[in-house]
């Protein structure tokens, strides 16, 4: 079970999923900002929808 403060944040565009935590981490930069380092958990899926990647 996750606290109510920990958002879910999930991409609406398919994600290279070979991208490594940093590549994923730029991208959450990039879209969300400073919520990277707040507990949150962001949500990647890859171009056939088959496979997910999530980073907290």
């Amino acid at each position: 079970m996750l606290p109510s403060s920990v958002r879910v944040y999930l991409s609406t565009e398919a994600v290279d999923l070979r991208r490594g935590h940093d590549g994923l981490a730029a991208l959450v930069r990039r879209q969300w900002g400073d919520a990277l380092y707040e507990g949150h958990l962001f949500v990647f899926v890859g171009r056939r929808l088959d496979r997910c990647k999530i980073l907290f």
